[in-house]
C-alpha cells in the first residue's frame, strides 16, 4: 500500500540546501517511505508521537496521521544527526536553550 508523504517548508528547504549526492539519499529515502520500501522509528520521551528516518548523517522528524483511510505521514523538520533532536525539541518548547 502507498503511503502518502507530505513535506513542510522547513525540511524541503533543508533538503533542497544539501549537496547533491545528500539531496539524492534524502529523496530516495522519502520515496521509500512512501512506496512502503521502509517505515520511520517511532520517537519516545518528550518527542513521543513522532517518528524518525534516518538517511545517512540526516534525520527527518515525521508525524503520523492515523485518522486516513491510507497512511499518510507529514515531514515536519529535518536536519543533520547531530544536532536534529535538540533543534526540534526547542522548538516544540520543550528544552530550555
Amino acid at each position: 500500500m502507498k503511503t502518502e508523504v507530505l513535506i513542510e517548508e522547513q525540511p524541503r528547504a533543508f533538503i533542497q540546501r544539501q549537496p547533491p549526492d545528500a539531496r539524492k539519499q534524502l529523496r530516495q529515502a522519502l520515496h521509500a517511505l512512501a512506496n512502503g520500501g521502509v517505515f520511520p522509528e517511532l520517537l519516545e520521551d518528550e518527542l513521543e508521537g513522532f517518528y524518525k528516518l534516518k538517511v545517512g548523517r540526516h534525520r527527518l522528524i515525521l508525524r503520523m496521521d492515523s485518522s486516513r483511510a491510507r497512511p499518510r505521514f507529514k515531514v515536519v523538520f529535518a536536519e543533520r544527526r547531530k544536532v536534529v533532536y535538540e533543534l526540534f525539541s526547542q522548538i516544540l518548547g520543550l528544552e530550555q536553550s
